[in-house]
């Protein structure tokens, strides 16, 4: 063979070669990334979640085998009661993450401490029976309060200046138990419930006035936890 033949081969196949050596292999990088892509609650919620289809599907396989009547040993009744239970655990694990991840997220929402005081109801003059009625907040107060023991409300009752003081707070005892009773109603235990009846709010004497013929809820956040369910 030609040599000027041969070098002109082994010059354009060289580059070829070289382009064909596989790129190094960077493991570390790899699992940072990868490590990455589940870091966090959101990415554990994930993990344990296909985790928890995985386990799940291996134990549904042998499930099939054994409705159908297939072959199976006791190898593959533990293989299959571990799957479940290990799906089981995954699928716990993954709530707890996304609980937590919800935590996060709503966290600057959450009444951790402190009062949060709401306008129950409003009243006419000298009647006990609501007119106007925020059932939105009277529910979700009565089912935090379900879901949270620990927790507790102030139902505070006020009223104008219309008709003598020693009426006005009767009136006032009233009204405060209508709301406590709604409370109840939506989910709150009566020991969770602490009520007050203020009678006449400040102002001239006998002067009607809508913004003082109110009962208020205030609710005391002690122990916020998300999830209280989820153990």
């Amino acid at each position: 063979m030609n040599r000027k033949l041969v070098y002109l081969s082994l010059a354009i196949l060289a580059p070829a070669l070289t382009a064909c050596t596989p790129p190094a292999k960077d493991i570390p990088a790899l699992k940072s990334e990868m490590d990455a892509a589940v870091a966090g609650n959101f990415g554990q919620a994930l993990y344990h979640w296909e985790a928890a289809e995985e386990r799940f599907e291996e134990a549904n396989h042998i499930l099939g085998h054994w409705q159908n009547d297939h072959y199976w040993n006791i190898d593959q009744r533990q293989k299959a009661m571990n799957a479940a239970r290990d799906a089981a655990s995954h699928r716990l694990e993954s709530e707890k993450a996304m609980c937590d991840w919800l935590t996060e997220v709503h966290s600057d929402n959450h009444d951790k401490a402190g009062k949060v005081q709401r306008a129950g109801a409003f009243f006419s003059t000298g009647s006990a029976t609501p007119y106007n009625t925020n059932h939105h907040d009277i529910n979700l107060i009565g089912q935090y309060l379900q879901t949270h023991p620990s927790a507790t409300a102030d139902v505070v009752a006020y009223t104008d200046t219309v008709g003598s003081a020693a009426s006005n707070k009767r009136l006032a005892e009233r009204r405060a138990a209508a709301v406590a009773n709604m409370l109840r109603q939506a989910g709150a235990s009566p020991n969770q419930l602490r009520i007050s009846a203020v009678g006449e709010a400040d102002g001239p004497n006998n002067s009607p006035n809508q913004k003082h013929r109110v009962v208020k809820i205030s609710t005391v956040h002690a122990e916020y936890v998300d999830c209280p369910k989820l153990k």
